[in-house]
C-alpha cells in the first residue's frame, strides 16, 4: 500500500482533482516502473562498445565541451538541491 499526501500531489499536479484521481495515477506510475524493470531484466546482455565507438563518442564529447555546449556541475547540482562544498568546486577546477 502507498502513504500518498493528496495534500502535495494536488499541489504539484492540480488537475488530479479527486483521491480517485490520484491512486489511478499512483498505480500507472508503479505499473510503468515495473514494466521497465522487467523489460530490463529480460534483456539477455547489453552489447558493448566497440573501441572506435568509444572513441566516436570521446571525440563527440570533447567537440561539445570545445562549443560551449555543457552544463558546469555547480548548475547542475543547484538544479538537484544540491551543494558542492568549496573543496569539490576547487577540486574540479583543477581537473
Amino acid at each position: 500500500m502507498l502513504n500518498i499526501d493528496e495534500a502535495q500531489i494536488r499541489k504539484a499536479y492540480p488537475e488530479l482533482t479527486s483521491m480517485e484521481a490520484i491512486t489511478r495515477w499512483a498505480q500507472q506510475l508503479v505499473d510503468t516502473r515495473i514494466a521497465d524493470l522487467l523489460e530490463l531484466r529480460s534483456r539477455k546482455t547489453l552489447k558493448p562498445y566497440t573501441i572506435e565507438e568509444l572513441h566516436a563518442r570521446i571525440r563527440e564529447s570533447e567537440a561539445d565541451f570545445a562549443a560551449g555546449r555543457y552544463t558546469p556541475a555547480e548548475d547542475l547540482f543547484r538544479e538537484w538541491g544540491m551543494e558542492l562544498d568549496e573543496e569539490e568546486v576547487l577540486e574540479e577546477a583543477t581537473v
